[in-house]
């Protein structure tokens, strides 16, 4: 339809029921046609001025409405106009569907909803508490369509057998791999709250990382890299080592210092120290790593991060659970000595760190206010290893 005139066209009309659509809206009238059917669009009409200086298009306009309601996929309602110059006359002022049929067959959706509905009648049979689940998300039942039979295999699996304390890797179930579950696992999180019970379910873990945890499955343990730096401590000539965090926590060692090293390859580059181990960091995270090692407790722990306002947040982290360590050239001089290696922190954070000492809270405000830049950074691999204070510096 064209007209010259800025009133509403069937076109207008199928955009405003996709967008619905798009909401959930007419699958949700799919289901529950009483509630939200008849549904009635008000049109945008000419105007008393319009109809005066614009009749002949304003005519056509009205003529086309009518002559597309003939076929059948909605009716109009219409409303008169009396008119001094013009008389009275009739025209368009709103669309009717009177079922979602018309609707979802104005925009040639009419097959997707069919499917939608195959998909929730299997569902909510299936699973009768996903009912209001279902409504509320029509667009996400219809979006995996095809993988229902293995998405209800797989709930009607742990609901059997929940908290089965094994990899995902291990379940049997036809037609579903470790893929398929990690594919899918934000929408079985949905699924899962609702059809399991409540013993089945760790409220405390949360996100597509805590997902085993939540729902009782055996996780890829968390590991701790390090390396002996001293060769009279070696075991079984091993120096570099990554081990699970539960098997770190029980280490029973002669080693007298422990260093904590941001980069890798300064870690892998470090000297040999007597009677000391460094870790390689982790950054965020660090104090739930080493949190439950309890010998870290009765040694001199040393950290080696960037000078950077994340790097003492870190720092900060870790000293939460192992107060007693120390920086190491994480201070104003080593920032003063190495000005050209120097670079930018993109986004600084501006956290509250009580854990600092009284010279790095200085350091951290100097950074956060400029005094050495436009937000800066040395990180701490660009610091030669000839830095290190004496006592980490020579070999043995």
């Amino acid at each position: 339809m064209s007209t010259s005139g800025p009133w509403s066209t069937p076109e207008d009309v199928a955009a405003t029921l996709r967008k619905r659509w798009h909401k959930g809206e007419l699958l949700r009238a799919w289901q529950q046609p009483q509630a939200h059917f008849p549904l009635r669009l008000p049109l945008k009409k000419p105007g008393p001025r319009q109809l005066l200086d614009q009749f002949p298009e304003a005519r056509e306009w009205a003529r086309q409405w009518q002559q597309q309601a003939r076929c059948g996929d909605f009716s109009l309602e219409w409303e008169s106009r009396n008119h001094r110059q013009l008389g009275r006359n009739k025209i368009p002022s709103a669309v009717v569907f009177e079922t979602p049929e018309q609707a979802l067959g104005f925009i040639r959706h009419r097959r997707q909803a069919e499917r939608f509905s195959a998909c929730f009648k299997a569902l909510t049979e299936a699973f009768p508490e996903l009912h209001d689940w279902a409504l509320a998300n029509p667009l996400a039942v219809l979006e995996h369509h095809d993988n229902w039979p293995r998405l209800r295999a797989v709930m009607h699996w742990l609901r059997d057998n929940p908290r089965p304390g094994i990899y995902l890797r291990q379940l049997d179930i036809p037609g579903v791999d470790t893929k398929f579950i990690e594919g899918h696992r934000k929408l079985l999180t949905q699924l899962f709250d609702r059809v399991l019970p409540e013993a089945a379910i760790d409220p405390n873990a949360t996100g597509a990382s805590q997902f085993e945890r939540r729902y009782g499955f055996a996780s890829k343990p968390a590991t701790v890299r390090f390396r002996i730096l001293d060769a009279a401590h070696t075991l079984h000539g091993l120096s570099d080592l990554q081990i699970p965090v539960h098997e770190f926590n029980t280490l029973n060692t002669a080693f007298e210092t422990v260093l904590i090293v941001e980069n890798d390859i300064t870690a892998l580059a470090f000297p040999p120290v007597p009677d000391a181990i460094v870790i390689f960091g982790q950054g965020y995270g660090v104090d739930r790593l080493l949190g439950g090692a309890g010998w870290l407790q009765d040694n001199p722990v040393y950290y080696w991060g960037d000078i950077d306002t994340h790097g003492f947040a870190i720092l900060n982290q870790l000293r939460s659970v192992l107060p007693h360590t120390r920086s190491l050239l994480m201070d104003a001089a080593t920032l003063s000595t190495y000005p050209s290696l120097m670079g930018t922190e993109p986004k600084p954070t501006h956290h509250r760190l009580p854990n600092l000492t009284a010279a790095e809270q200085a350091l951290y405000h100097a950074l956060l206010n400029g005094d050495y830049g436009e937000q800066p950074r040395l990180e701490q691999e660009r610091i030669p290893l000839s830095a290190l204070p004496e006592r980490f510096a020579h070999p043995l």
